[in-house]
């Protein structure tokens, strides 16, 4: 779990699309935090902070609202498609030692894996897992070791390295990935067994065509050598009646 960073924020009243856009142009970046059961705090960070917290922050970290320090939970950030400026932020209320689902990521070590060695490539199916535990004890990233998968093989979520306090939130036989054969590799395979054939193979109709064209071939010398057989037996029965 990487360290809680804490940003300090300004208080935000004016609502509204006209009051956000002035505020973005001042350089500051609106936030909300919202907590089951109480109303939403409305405040704002200066653009530097907000870019900190965007590249820095994986889960949670701290928000100082009118002299109070909040411990909140990373939702969602939205940017704007064109200039990639951070609009707006969207923050959640935890008690840092309350339990709490949140998904995280997941990261296949795949350095020993022999279905890799092999020719394989790992096809990810999630790229986070849903787990459950305390809100202060969130790990950042998820190991998944693929030392012992083979080709083809398929990895479910109860193979993934859980930190002490961490449980499964997703059924444990949820899949998460699978190490597949290449296109490339089918292709190559499919080509060389159709170019070689399988031994005991019957040949092809040329080639026994050609075979069937060198035996009549050497039946006619022998056609041949029988003609003067039969003049000589001709002459003989000639002769004889002289």
């Amino acid at each position: 779990m990487s360290a809680t960073q804490s940003y300090p924020s300004h208080p935000r009243t004016d609502m509204g699309r006209k009051a956000t856009a002035k505020l973005r142009a001042s350089g500051k970046v609106p936030i909300t935090i919202v907590k089951a059961g109480s109303p939403s705090r409305h405040a704002s960070l200066d653009e530097g902070s907000a870019n900190h917290l965007a590249a820095h922050v994986v889960h949670l970290c701290k928000v100082d609202v009118e002299g109070k320090s909040i411990t909140v939970l990373r939702s969602e950030i939205v940017k704007n498609c064109l200039t990639d400026k951070i609009q707006h932020i969207d923050l959640i209320a935890v008690d840092e030692k309350s339990d709490i689902k949140v998904d995280v990521f997941v990261r296949p070590d795949a350095r020993n894996c022999p279905g890799v060695k092999a020719g394989g490539i790992v096809e990810q199916r999630m790229r986070k897992v849903r787990v459950q535990c305390k809100a202060n004890a969130i790990p950042d990233e998820l190991e998944l070791d693929l030392s012992d998968v083979q080709i083809t093989e398929t990895v479910y979520a109860d193979k993934i390295t859980l930190p002490a306090g961490v449980k499964l939130a997703v059924p444990p036989k949820q899949p998460v990935l699978t190490v597949v054969i290449p296109r490339q590799m089918v292709a190559a395979e499919t080509a060389t067994a159709g170019a070689t054939p399988a031994a005991g193979a019957a040949p092809a109709d040329g080639a026994a065509a050609a075979g069937d064209a060198k035996a009549a071939e050497g039946a006619k010398p022998d056609a041949k050598a029988a003609a003067p057989a039969k003049d000589a037996k001709a002459d003989a029965k000639g002769d004889k009646k002289k």
